[in-house]
């Protein structure tokens, strides 16, 4: 498969560090990552999850706060974290775009067919923010919506482990590595490294998925090439 496109999901953790919730030397080895994949002629779409700031589902236990507002603040993470990687990923000398479901300033605009089709083209990074606009959908389906809009041949996932796993590997000495599944495998068996939803979607429209993890060297680029280990759904 000729990789033309691919959709980047990152988590906002991948932002933090010994500075705090934005680290300058983190933020420079993910603007340098994606460089790579840049500088050998495939577009990229980025989708970076709020964690470092706030999740929605952080205010589980706050007794005056509704599911959707909690969301709404979630998705504001996003934007936060898109404003930072526009300037930080500009710096590093790519064109860089940023649109969002939500009517923001900062210059991001819609994000609607007929404004991707004009800004995918001319830019080397086009940066999603704010959710799909709605409560309830996490950044994962975000990510493999985005993907499907964009045309993407492929979503990247750059994790905390080197792939999928029956059981989280961190917790679970007897976990076991899966190679390689479909999205309805996943589904079925309930695996939690993305939501049901977003592998749902992604089933529907064939996207696939590689799963690698986030601190292997150059990871996106080498999981382009299939020269790291990683699980691949589709």
């Amino acid at each position: 498969m000729k990789v033309e496109r691919v959709l980047i999901k990152i988590s906002g953790e991948a932002l933090s560090g010994a500075e705090g919730i934005f680290d300058s030397q983190a933020i420079s080895g993910v603007c340098s990552n994606i460089k790579n994949v840049v500088d050998s002629g495939v577009k990229v779409c980025l989708v970076v999850g709020g964690g470092n700031i706030i999740r929605g589902r952080d205010f589980q236990n706050c007794r005056f706060m509704i599911t959707e507002t909690a969301d709404t603040v979630g998705m504001l993470s996003t934007v936060m974290n898109c404003v930072i990687m526009r300037d930080a990923l500009a710096s590093c000398g790519m064109s860089v775009a940023a649109v969002s479901t939500l009517h923001l300033p900062f210059n991001i605009l819609s994000n609607d067919i007929y404004t991707l089709n004009r800004l995918l083209p001319s830019n080397d990074v086009v940066i999603f923010c704010g959710g799909i606009g709605l409560p309830y959908f996490s950044t994962d389906t975000v990510a493999v919506v985005a993907a499907i809009m964009a045309r993407c041949n492929v979503l990247l996932k750059a994790t905390k482990t080197d792939g999928i796993y029956d059981l989280d590997p961190r917790l679970f000495a007897n976990a076991q590595y899966i190679p390689e599944l479909t999205h309805s495998d996943a589904i079925r068996r309930c695996l939690s490294v993305m939501d049901q939803t977003a592998f749902e979607v992604a089933s529907k429209y064939k996207l696939p998925i590689y799963v690698f993890s986030a601190s292997e060297p150059n990871c996106f680029a080498r999981a382009i090439n299939g020269e790291i280990k990683m699980s691949v759904a589709r």
